[in-house]
């Protein structure tokens, strides 16, 4: 009877070896856990494509949003650790949605392994220049000073990137603003358009259109050189405040438990995609960076970057959200 079970045991090790020797064999997943159309959404579709090239398998890309990513987060890691599901992750669900949401007992280095960062989103400080005309951003920060609470921010709630660069922003600075909250982009760009609301720290890609017809002006970038787009544009860090230079980023994962070997085919094949010259040029049309990152330092990247991002968070006072 020990014999047999020796056997059996020795047979499924042998068939799991081989099925992740043979991995790909059917079609991946890619779990974007926001609707479609934001920068998380056309990242993964920017990379699906090229990454089926490389794994010889179809890449589809599908939409489960909820609760700011936790829905699908969960669904993931509920789900098959064999690789055919992967999770396209932001640094504001890896390093801040445990702080926003402890109840869900989230510990991303734990769940998941990271097996590739398909790139960076910087946002944009912008202003609407027929009512605050602001030179540049030691303007802004001079009239917020000398007026606390007279200025307004537009965010997306506390823990979105608008949040946090703008509540940073102001620790750094030294002055005092009245965060405005919107359900998304959309709505906060029109109340800066529309002189309801000062400023915003907008993603690249809605606001890029504005900037270039001058309905926006734009006062710093948050990446950590200017960006070709915006090559007049000074980042953070040139303005004056450096402890503002947060790459805002991307990671796919894969549920940890994951086969090694799938978790080295797929990191292989990421890396390739994120350094080709299609996917960098693609990336830069959009206003997003193509961020690569070897297989080799993808550990140390996200131990130090969500690090970073927790820090920072830790610094502005945030906390759970209820």
């Amino acid at each position: 009877m020990a014999l047999r079970t020796l056997i059996s045991a020795v047979a499924l090790l042998m068939s799991a070896q081989a099925a992740a020797a043979g991995w790909p064999e059917r079609p991946i997943t890619l779990l974007v856990p926001f609707s479609a159309g934001g920068p998380t959404d056309f990242i993964a579709r920017l990379v699906a494509e090229p990454l089926a090239r490389e794994l010889g398998q179809p890449v589809i890309v599908q939409n489960k949003a909820g609760a700011s990513g936790n829905v699908g987060y969960q669904s993931v890691l509920n789900g098959p650790h064999d690789g055919y599901t992967l999770l396209h992750n932001t640094v504001g669900m890896q390093a801040i949605n445990p702080l926003m949401y402890p109840e869900t007992n989230m510990k991303p280095a734990q769940d998941y392994v990271t097996v590739g960062i398909t790139g960076a989103m910087p946002n944009v400080l912008v202003i609407n220049p027929q009512k605050n005309d602001f030179a540049n951003l030691q303007a802004l920060v001079e009239r917020g000073r000398s007026a606390p609470q007279t200025l307004s921010y537009a965010n997306f709630g506390p823990g979105s990137s608008p949040h946090v660069y703008g509540a940073l922003l102001q620790k750094l600075a030294g002055f005092e603003a009245v965060g405005v909250p919107y359900k998304g982009s959309a709505n906060a760009v029109t109340d800066v358009l529309g002189g309801q609301v000062d400023f915003l720290f907008d993603s690249m890609t809605t606001s890029l259109g504005q900037i270039q017809t001058g309905r926006l002006k734009a006062l710093a970038i948050t990446s950590a050189q200017r960006s070709p787009l915006l090559p007049d544009v000074p980042t953070l860090k040139e303005a004056g405040y450096p402890g503002g230079d947060l790459k805002f980023w991307f990671s796919l994962q894969a549920p940890a438990g994951t086969p090694p070997e799938a978790q080295q085919k797929l990191r292989a094949a990421i890396a390739r995609v994120v350094a080709s010259d299609a996917y960098r040029a693609a990336m830069q049309e959009r206003g997003a960076e193509a961020l690569s990152v070897a297989p080799d330092a993808l550990d140390a990247f996200m131990t130090r970057e969500t690090g970073a991002w927790t820090d920072a968070a830790r610094s502005i006072g945030l906390k759970a959200d209820h």
